[in-house]
């Protein structure tokens, strides 16, 4: 009798247990749960650089059509561990509204988000200063003579103030890139030479009125194709050269030196105005008469990209080296048919400036090219 006591209560132990393991093995799992965002829901005077980062208490992967929205629009989202980077570009005195729906992650064990979540933020206003119209600011492009290739000589160091240059490039003896500074050459790169640009701005300042400040921007690649700078093919130009000289100035320009010279542009208008842009190329492309057409259309997504109109903002754009024993005096024949092409475009002789090989100017020759580029502009404001 004590046997079967015994079994019997085995046999239901063991079937209470075996509910018990059923009962544990149908519990249902927990959903992917939110624990933060940033920015935190209804912050203020949000930065533009701002990253929208959402976080969970557990792994996540985005469901295919998860419907993440920001202020009711489609937006990428990347997936990291427990973390959603979602992307937005910011602009100044906004204010966004980030939706993730129910359903738009699941866990590694598949469960989905069950609940949506959704936060608001405003981003800081604009502190709006006014544009100086005096401030005359021209863009510089080109390759290695752009660049400034001259030796900076003493004459060279001692630079009216009310000449400046927007620094293009982090340079620790320089400056930092976005600001304005006395354009003390170099102008272009932290170990570029003296260029056009110098004495252009130079013969600028001594011949405008004294309220008058003029600020170039120079962006320029040493062998570099026109069509670098072209904004739908660049890409097909940043190989010309593979060697590292080539390839770090590339990657100083962000990979598109167009649209690092158009960032810097917007960057200098809300200071003061584009009154021209300055050309000086041409060595890579020698012989290639299809030049004018690359430069035309150069100049007029410039002109688009920065809601520029052509006839205030002409392109000067310099004559080769054609010295002795020059590499590409031919390609002179080319760039002087652009004005057929270009009504706004104007071409700087490059007769008589000096050279020190057979591509590049020296010193001197830099100075008078830009001297030139000056007088041009000059007659072009009406200025003898």
């Amino acid at each position: 009798m004590k046997i079967i006591n015994i079994f019997t209560f085995i046999l239901l132990q063991s079937l209470f247990c075996i509910a018990c393991s059923k009962g544990q093995e149908e519990a249902p799992k927990p959903a992917p749960e939110f624990r933060a965002s940033i920015p935190e829901n209804n912050a203020q005077n949000v930065e533009l650089s701002t990253e929208i980062v959402v976080t969970f208490n557990e792994v996540v992967k985005l469901t295919p059509n998860h419907g993440i929205t920001i202020n009711n629009k489609a937006t990428d989202v990347e997936e990291s561990y427990t973390k959603l980077m979602v992307k937005a570009q910011l602009d100044n005195n906004s204010t966004y509204t980030v939706n993730i729906p129910s359903g738009a992650v699941i866990n590694t064990s598949g469960i989905e988000l069950k609940e949506e979540i959704e936060f608001s933020f405003s981003t800081k206003e604009k502190i709006e200063h006014e544009k100086d119209p005096n401030f005359h600011i021209y863009l510089c492009f080109g390759q290695s003579n752009m660049e400034g290739q001259g030796a900076i000589e003493s004459q060279d160091k001692t630079v009216n103030e009310r000449f400046q240059v927007m620094q293009a490039l982090d340079c620790s003896e320089l400056g930092t890139k976005g600001e304005w500074r006395v354009a003390v050459p170099p102008l272009c790169q932290c170990a570029s030479g003296l260029s056009p640009a110098d004495y252009f701005g130079r013969t600028l300042i001594d011949n405008l009125p004294t309220d008058v400040t003029v600020g170039v921007i120079n962006v320029a690649i040493g062998g570099c194709d026109i069509r670098l700078f072209d904004k739908d093919i660049y890409q097909d130009y940043t190989n010309t050269y593979t060697e590292s000289w080539f390839q770090d100035k590339i990657a100083a320009y962000e990979g598109n030196p167009y649209q690092y010279l158009i960032n810097l542009a917007k960057l200098a208008q809300e200071d003061g105005v584009i009154k021209g842009i300055l050309l000086h190329q041409g060595e890579t492309n020698t012989g290639d008469d299809q030049w004018p057409l690359y430069v035309k259309k150069i100049y007029e997504d410039m002109l688009d990209d920065l809601t520029l109109s052509a006839d205030d903002v002409p392109i000067l754009a310099g004559e080769v080296f054609a010295g002795e024993e020059n590499c590409c005096s031919s390609m002179n024949d080319i760039i002087n048919t652009l004005p057929e092409y270009v009504p706004t475009a104007h071409i700087i002789s490059s007769e008589g400036c000096p050279g020190q090989d057979n591509a590049h100017f020296n010193s001197a020759g830099y100075r008078l090219l830009g001297e030139r580029y000056a007088e041009m502009m000059l007659s072009l404001l009406g200025i003898e």
